[in-house]
């Protein structure tokens, strides 16, 4: 009972930058209305407008962060710089009162929310801040038109990150679409010559746009991406005291657990997934206690990123029999199928020592997949069939590598 109340009351910090937003916006449209002479009629039009879209991204933020989660202290650091990013690309909006359209630098708010969320995030926030822009500026349709193409491409372009994060191909590609659009705009709306000055506010946009998705990648990189790096370093050494004591005492554990780890990096990078979150849940999964307390406890010693509490939270749930034998993350999968095979290969060699393995795995493989799905276990994870046959390729192809645990 505390700790639900605890939580209720954590949730409500999650509307501060809801309701930050919703006040700039509403000093902005009375700036307007007593200094630039807007009836009131169109104010009043202008912010409950601009509210309503802000309530529904508010929303959809908190549908996506859910508070009631194992690692709620990272979730909740990974929102906070969502609705830092956001506010400051509402503040460039409503300052776009006083600049053209062709100036706006929408698009690199696009790509930039997108990182710290993800692409339905990104494209719904963005086009919140577009939409404000050109509802309290009065401008045309249009408008939302050209940057909602350049901010789905600009999306496009760099997402889904994969292992390292690549700035210089996808930002030529956004600046490429965004400097097409503009200037098929100018053109198009062109009643007369066409003149070198009406190229500056575009390229003003275009540099102004590269900075701002240059220095927010970068703040990605250095707060998300890359955060854990020196984390996983010393997880993912041998030499980590955790599996330096199990080599000493328990070399076929270790020995089990070296080879799933392998199997768990191999396949999370063939399938785009976070490979050192696996390659560390491979190495620690036998050591997470079943109990939630000793969990968290054991968590909170170890230091493991949330990528990989997540991991062994739910691999420890389904182990105790909590999730009525089911598994919901395709991270989870691997996990199982890495630790079934290989326990499978060793208790092969342990029956018999001349076993050669490579007439037997492509039989055993088939039938642990076969096995797990009839017991209906992946039935609701977002494991797809693509990545099942993957996984089946790599493990039956490793027919040299078996011979490691003989």
């Amino acid at each position: 009972m505390p700790e639900k109340n605890e939580n209720k009351k954590s949730s409500y910090i999650w509307f501060v930058p809801e309701i930050v937003s919703i006040l700039l916006v509403l000093f902005c449209v009375g700036a307007i209305y007593f200094f630039y002479d807007m009836q009131i009629s169109a104010a009043v039009e202008r912010s409950a407008f601009s509210v309503i879209i802000i309530a529904v991204l508010g929303f959809a933020v908190r549908k996506l962060y859910p508070i009631v989660k194992f690692f709620e202290k990272e979730s909740v650091q990974n929102l906070k710089r969502f609705w830092i990013v956001f506010i400051i690309g509402l503040i460039f909006s409503l300052l776009s009162v006083f600049v053209p359209s062709a100036a706006w630098p929408v698009t690199g708010f696009y790509v930039v929310l997108t990182a710290f969320s993800n692409p339905f995030l990104g494209m719904l926030s963005g086009t919140t801040l577009l939409i404000i822009s050109t509802v309290i500026t009065g401008s045309k349709a249009g408008i939302i038109i050209l940057y909602l193409i350049c901010g789905s491409l600009g999306i496009a372009s760099f997402f889904p990150i994969k292992e390292e994060l690549k700035i210089v191909r996808p930002m030529m590609i956004t600046l490429l679409c965004l400097f097409t659009c503009e200037m098929t705009g100018v053109v198009l709306s062109s009643s007369s010559q066409i003149s070198v000055d009406q190229f500056l506010l575009p390229g003003l946009n275009l540099i102004i746009t590269g900075i701002i998705i240059f220095i927010g990648l970068r703040f990605y990189a250095l707060k998300v991406k890359y955060s854990n790096r020196d984390t996983y370093q010393i997880l993912n050494d041998t030499e980590y005291y955790l599996l330096a004591q199990v080599r000493e005492n328990d070399k076929k554990t270790y020995k089990h657990l070296i080879h799933t780890s392998y199997f768990t990096e191999r396949i999370a990078s063939r399938l785009s997934m976070d490979n050192e979150a696996l390659k560390c849940a491979g190495y620690y999964y036998r050591f997470c206690p079943i109990d939630p307390a000793e969990r968290t406890e054991f968590f909170e010693k170890e230091g493991f990123p949330g990528p990989v509490v997540e991991i062994l939270t739910e691999y420890s749930d389904f182990i105790a029999k909590r999730t009525k034998n089911k598994l919901k993350s395709r991270e989870c999968a691997v996990l199982l199928l890495s630790h079934t095979i290989i326990l499978a290969v060793i208790a092969l060699y342990e029956k018999n020592p001349e076993t050669d393995i490579s007439t037997q795995i492509d039989k055993l493989v088939d039938a642990t997949f076969s096995r797990y799905e009839k017991a209906g276990i992946f039935t609701n994870s977002n494991l797809t069939l693509n990545d099942i046959s993957t996984m089946t390729k790599i493990f039956k192809e490793e027919k040299l590598y078996y011979e490691l645990l003989r």
